[in-house]
């Protein structure tokens, strides 16, 4: 396990940290979520798999960001669409979720890019 000196790591965390806040806040505002024993399940470990992304990137294990980078990739196809139809329902959702991938974006993009300062 590869343990990286990038100073942005501890920025990048807190990033995924705050994503996991405002999930959290967006879990509770939606009600189509509490209606479906799928969607709630579904929810909570979405919820954690971020936490626990967070917490592996606090660490500084290196290899996490290749993982939240896949992750980022796979959900950005949906997004799009899934805005879309969040926008004209729950707009509050939407913009929650908007947030949420540009703090994910942002973390991923300074992991990937290792500017340390000297």
């Amino acid at each position: 396990m590869k343990i990286s000196k990038n100073p942005n790591y501890i920025k990048a965390s807190n990033l995924i940290f705050i994503a996991t806040i405002l999930g959290i806040i967006n879990f509770f505002l939606s009600p189509d979520i509490l209606k479906s024993k799928t969607a709630l399940i579904i929810s909570v470990v979405t919820i954690l798999l971020i936490l626990a992304i967070g917490v592996v990137i606090r660490l500084g294990i290196s290899w996490i960001k290749y993982i939240l980078l896949v992750l980022i990739i796979i959900g950005f196809n949906s997004l799009p669409k899934y805005i879309k139809e969040e926008l004209s329902i729950h707009p509050l959702n939407a913009i929650i979720t908007i947030l949420q991938s540009i703090l994910q974006i942002y973390a991923t993009l300074l992991l990937i890019l290792n500017r340390s300062k000297k």
